[in-house]
């Protein structure tokens, strides 16, 4: 954690001034100066210390282009998917289950998720298939 001092009253962010124990004098001063340049004094002397936490470092995803982690996770789907024959899943449930894994951390594993929103669109896959399938028997030409 840092410690930063706020050197006057409409100071941005930016330019807080670090506080270490070599400064801490030096930073104070300048407050102390910049305060008396008021041409209004409306109180006492007022020092705004402020605390910043280091931000943590995400372990995962990070640094990956969304397409490239798409595409890694669309290969071991369909790696997945190739080594058991049992599960099948259409164009519209694969993209969700692709987009859905690759916001995810990395895992070794990619199992077949169980959420409702897969089944859903393992529905309309279904449904997409057998409307192509109609119109392949009636000969319907959409252009």
């Amino acid at each position: 954690m840092k410690l930063y001092l706020k050197p006057s009253q409409h100071t941005k962010q930016a330019q807080f001034m670090a506080l270490t124990s070599e400064t801490w004098p030096g930073t104070l001063a300048q407050a102390r100066a910049n305060y008396h340049k008021q041409k209004t004094f409306d109180g006492p002397f007022v020092v705004h210390l402020l605390m910043y936490a280091a931000k943590k470092v995400r372990q995962g995803n990070r640094g990956t282009t969304p397409t490239r982690a798409f595409a890694r996770v669309a290969e071991a789907i369909d790696s997945y998917l190739a080594e058991r024959q049992d599960v099948r899943v259409g164009d519209i449930a694969h993209t969700h289950w692709a987009i859905s894994r690759s916001r995810q951390p990395d895992d070794p594993g990619i199992p077949l998720p169980e959420s409702a929103i897969l089944r859903q669109m393992q529905h309309l896959d279904a449904m997409s298939a057998s409307r192509h399938e109609g119109d392949r028997e009636e000969g319907v030409i959409v252009r």
